[in-house]
């Protein structure tokens, strides 16, 4: 009987569980498919392994530079502004001049003007123009003026440089031209377009107030009936003089492109390094988890579940949704037989990287 007593108090002491061991009941948010009560040292080695994986992470962005990324395409961006600005400056310089060239009277203008039985207003009016530029003008493109103010139309509009004898476009260098005894030229707008007081200033004294502004012009090589030529474009009949700031234009393009490859061939080779480091640090936080279960429950419908058995100790509970969320939080098991804990909320998962 002695020997049967010693027996029975060595099973007692080695296996200690069934009167110690805790039963613990947790209810977690619902459609969690799985919960796990893991060591208490998991939080430690999971600090461990992310420490580890900030630090690689970090020594490759500094090996690709990644805080100076975009640094390279940003300068070549302002070095093809700059180029373009200064094309832009040359061209506006030498078509301010070519209008300063170009003379514009206007000898008589007339207004149709009734707002009461027509919602257009038609402007006509007979000019002289003379060019004392080098250069063939076919037409210019102008807005209307008001006491030397644009009236508020919509659109810019175009007169036409046409020998009212020959028919034939083109207003040369030193010439003059005039449609004094033949039609008119005419433009119309809708008077909703401007104001009401500027009515009544078109009405009342039109021929002492209105004026055109030019704004652009078009070429020819020779003057010839329209349809028969092609208007070269202000960027077109002054390309040797632009020329130089053009090709400026496009090296600084060049660049920036080469540029803008290289950075992107650089990126690319940083993200396939950093998704192989976040695949590694993936697969090791999962082998941890893994090696870290002491008991696992299946959650029912309403996310009650009961782990058993439950050793005295230092427990984190993990139930993971699959999606980045998961439920983990710490839990101590002391002395108790039956311990309750609810959670009804969840943070980031973890062991996602």
């Amino acid at each position: 009987m002695t020997k049967k007593l010693l027996v029975a108090a060595f099973l007692i002491l080695a296996l200690p569980f069934p009167l110690s061991a805790a039963r613990l009941i947790c209810s977690l948010p619902p459609g969690l498919p799985s919960a796990f009560l893991l060591s208490g040292g998991t939080l430690a080695m999971m600090d461990c392994e992310k420490a580890r994986a900030h630090s690689a992470l970090g020594k490759l962005k500094s090996e690709y530079r990644v805080d100076d990324s975009g640094a390279g395409t940003k300068s070549g961006s302002r070095q093809v502004a700059l180029a373009r600005q200064a094309y832009q400056a040359r061209a506006e310089a030498l078509r301010r001049h070519c209008i300063s060239l170009l003379n514009i009277r206007l000898v008589s203008v007339h207004a149709d003007i009734n707002p009461s039985s027509s919602a257009l207003a038609e402007v006509a009016y007979v000019y002289a123009a003379k060019n004392s530029s080098d250069r063939i003008i076919t037409d210019i493109t102008y807005r209307p003026l008001m006491s030397g103010k644009p009236l508020s139309t919509t659109s810019t509009f175009i007169l036409e440089f046409m020998d009212p004898a020959t028919m034939k476009s083109g207003l040369g260098p030193g010439e003059t031209m005039t449609n004094r005894g033949h039609d008119p030229e005419k433009f119309s707008f809708f008077l909703s377009e401007v104001s009401p007081e500027m009515v009544r200033a078109m009405q009342s004294g039109l021929d002492r107030t209105f004026g055109i502004e030019v704004v652009d012009l078009h070429f020819t090589d020779r003057k010839d009936y329209k349809g028969q030529f092609r208007p070269q474009t202000f960027e077109e009949a002054f390309a040797p003089a632009l020329a130089p700031l053009g090709r400026a234009v496009k090296q600084a393009e060049a660049r920036a492109k080469a540029l803008d490859d290289s950075e992107a061939r650089v990126l690319g080779d940083f993200r396939a390094r950093k998704a192989a480091l976040v695949e590694q640090e993936r697969k090791t936080l999962a082998g941890l988890k893994k090696s870290a279960v002491r008991r696992t429950a299946i959650p029912d419908r309403t996310g009650r579940c009961v782990f058993t058995d439950v050793a005295p100790g230092v427990y984190f509970l993990y139930a993971g949704n699959g999606s980045g969320r998961a439920v983990f939080e710490k839990i101590t098991v002391g002395s108790e037989r039956k311990l309750k804990k609810t959670v009804t909320g969840m943070k980031k998962d973890p062991f996602v990287p």
